[in-house]
Order: C-alpha cells, then sequence, then structure tokens
C-alpha cells in the first residue's frame, strides 16, 4: 500500500511540475532507474495531454475577460510585464520554434505554463503533444542521471 501510494505522488506531481518535483520524489523514494522513468514520465504525458487540451478553454476565457475589461475602460491599455523568462521564451519561439518551447517546459517552465504557451502560439496540437511528450522523456532519463549522485551524497550524509 505504501509503494502504491509512493508511485501516486510521484505520478501527480509529474504532471505539474516536473524536473523540480516529480524526478526528484522518484529519487527521494528510491526507485529504481526503468521505475523512476516510467512513473514520471506516464506523469508528464497525462499532464500534457490534460494541458493541450484545455488550453483552448483558457485561452477562449481569457480573450473574454480582456474583451470585456477593454469595453470596460477603453482609454487604459493594460500595462505590459516582460521578465527575463519571457524574454527567453519569445527567443525560444523564435529561434526555435515549438521544439524550443517542448524542450524548455520541463526544464524552466512547468508543464501546464508549456502547454499553455505551445497551445497559444502553434496550432497543431499532434505535433504539440509529439514533441512535448518526447521533451519529457529526454528530461526524465536525463534528471534522473543528473540528480541521482546527488542524492546518494544527500543520502550519505543526513540518512
Amino acid at each position: 500500500m505504501e509503494q502504491l501510494l509512493e508511485i501516486v505522488s510521484v505520478f501527480l506531481l509529474s504532471t505539474v511540475k516536473f524536473v523540480l518535483g516529480g524526478v526528484p520524489l522518484a529519487l527521494f523514494y528510491e526507485f529504481s532507474f526503468f521505475k523512476a522513468v516510467t512513473v514520471t514520465s506516464f506523469g508528464g504525458f497525462v499532464g500534457v495531454s490534460f494541458f493541450v487540451y484545455t488550453s483552448d478553454g483558457l485561452l477562449a476565457y481569457f480573450k473574454k475577460r480582456k474583451t470585456h475589461k477593454l469595453n470596460k475602460h477603453p482609454n487604459t491599455p493594460p500595462p505590459k510585464k516582460f521578465t527575463r523568462k519571457n524574454k527567453i521564451i519569445v527567443i525560444a519561439k523564435r529561434r526555435f520554434g515549438l521544439i524550443g518551447i517542448a524542450f524548455l517546459t520541463p526544464l524552466l517552465l512547468s508543464i501546464p505554463i508549456g502547454c499553455f504557451i505551445a497551445v497559444r502560439y502553434f496550432n497543431n496540437k499532434q505535433n504539440i503533444l509529439v514533441y512535448m511528450f518526447g521533451s519529457v522523456l529526454l528530461w526524465s532519463v536525463s534528471m534522473y542521471y543528473l540528480y541521482k549522485p546527488l542524492f546518494n551524497v544527500i543520502r550519505a550524509h543526513f540518512f
């Protein structure tokens, strides 16, 4: 029963916060390589699928809300915030397209935000899913091998 709760918690965390959530938690629970990659990847796949298909509704809601605000206050333009993260997203979109957004999503962005951005700028959901799934799988394997030595050191000194 405890093992099932561990798997479910890693799976659910991987649906939204992948690199800084699901993979480290899998290592904390001492999952094997295959188990960690499988559970975190499937969690990421479910998160990507859910957020790609619900982003259209969110975009429609925000567009309706913006139109309502502009009709209510037509003379005040909304202030645009341009942060460092926004700059990275714009550069990735212009220079690398969907592949760049998909590559950055599990690492720098969270899965919901990355899917939202991808759906906002690119129309083909099949391509979005394929590239996001590939990125999730790539980062799952990569982060397992990058975090594993760190967790071994932490476990040796603190547990």
